[in-house]
């Protein structure tokens, strides 16, 4: 841990496979960022967030009706299935929201304490460093939490996008920035016992 309480920038001193290793995570968490923004939306459907997790009414779409029987030709009997009126989305059962969030919260503190890592390892002030890590860790604990707020309170189901959006952008912030960070020039420093000779970080 003296990596963390020393001086920041330490990224840039890695060698260059451990410099691909971390810059291959940050880019993959960048495409599951992205990935779980499009599954969010296919799962909420045209019912969105109020209809999937908080369960107001959703609407239906229109009945099939029953083909007209052609002239003197057979009539089709179709099951009620067919006929009856479709729910386009449903409320997300409580099982099913149970099973989502036992996986994220042993999933997301994870993804958050890696990034969270390589962003205190990054060249910039200290107070960027616990903005950064006191953002991601709010959005993605509000993002986990939405879906049991607004359950049962429509009023609130714009917290749910809206979390998601503050997480993507903050996790992004701290996936990018480090990936960047660690593939710049190491700075130079002066060493107090050459004559003020520059000399690279070590």
């Amino acid at each position: 841990m003296r990596d963390f309480a020393a001086s920041a920038g330490r990224l840039r001193v890695l060698s260059f496979g451990a410099k691909l290793l971390y810059t291959a995570f940050a880019i993959s968490a960048i495409i599951g960022l992205l990935i779980s923004w499009r599954l969010y939306g296919a799962a909420v459907g045209e019912g969105g967030d109020k209809v999937y997790y908080s369960g107001a009414p959703a609407m239906a779409a229109p009945a099939t009706p029953a083909p007209a029987p052609d002239g003197d030709g057979p009539a089709l009997e179709l099951p009620e299935e067919a006929t009856a009126p479709r729910v386009m989305t449903e409320q997300i059962s409580d099982r099913k929201l149970l099973e989502v969030t036992h996986f994220h919260v042993f999933s997301v503190p994870v993804y958050v304490l890696i990034l969270a890592h390589l962003w205190l390892l990054a060249r910039m002030p200290s107070w960027l460093h616990t903005a950064g890590i006191a953002a991601s860790v709010m959005t993605s604990g509000l993002h986990m939490a939405a879906p049991w707020i607004i359950r049962g309170r429509p009023g609130l189901s714009a917290l749910m996008p809206i979390s998601g959006i503050a997480m993507l952008v903050v996790m992004g912030i701290i996936s990018i920035v480090p990936a960047i960070d660690m593939w710049l020039p190491r700075p130079a420093r002066r060493a107090a016992d050459d004559g003020g000779r520059d000399t690279p970080d070590t």
